[in-house]
């Protein structure tokens, strides 16, 4: 494997030295599509607006009828790797202990689509989704998986929402199946400082 990836790194790193050891030539249309891959687009203008400091209220359903579960911290977002990722670090309580987390949004060019990871101090499995964007309704919408440690830990399916409020606020909401049915399990609302 260590050979493997050794090897693609050479690729892409002889492949980058040949698009800018040949100043003032036209590029090739490998090199073209390289340039338009690596270059911020509509996409990574859009998550920047996750940009700043915000405090945060986040109420979370165990079941469809529990009463909520609600908990308060902070986050901060910043555009990490020249203008590409989106990185949050979220802190709280939750459960009477510390909360920890990190987020990693980004915009893939080539698929043309958003993808979302998530780690935490709670789990020590990683959520990945991929979605699209709606700008008449302003929201992010992400389908995807998470490990189910109730259940041999295996991959289950979950829904996000990001709505990009006029006020300096987003609402995050989370949604997950039990039983084959569709339940809101987690509502977010990030206030920006």
């Amino acid at each position: 494997m260590l050979k493997q990836t050794t090897f693609v790194l050479f690729l892409l790193l002889a492949s980058f030295c040949s698009i800018f050891s040949q100043e003032g030539q036209e590029m090739t249309d490998e090199q073209k599509v390289w340039m338009e891959y690596m270059t911020p687009s509509w996409g990574h203008e859009m998550l920047s607006h996750g940009v700043g400091d915000y405090t945060y209220t986040a109420k979370f359903w165990m079941t469809p009828d529990a009463e909520p579960i609600v908990s308060e911290g902070k986050a901060k977002g910043e555009m990490i790797l020249g203008g590409r990722y989106l990185q949050m670090h979220h802190s709280g309580e939750m459960w009477g202990m510390p909360f920890e987390g990190i987020s990693l949004e980004g915009y893939d060019n080539a698929k043309k689509e958003f993808f979302s990871t998530w780690i935490d101090n709670m789990g020590t499995g990683l959520m990945y989704a991929t979605g699209n964007y709606d700008a008449e309704g302003k929201t992010l919408t992400y389908n995807g998986t998470y490990c189910d440690p109730m259940d041999e830990g295996k991959d289950k399916p979950f829904k996000q929402t990001i709505h990009f409020k006029e006020d300096n606020t987003m609402l995050l909401e989370m949604y997950m199946e039990v039983q084959g049915t569709e339940f809101k399990n987690m509502e977010i609302v990030f206030t920006k400082k």
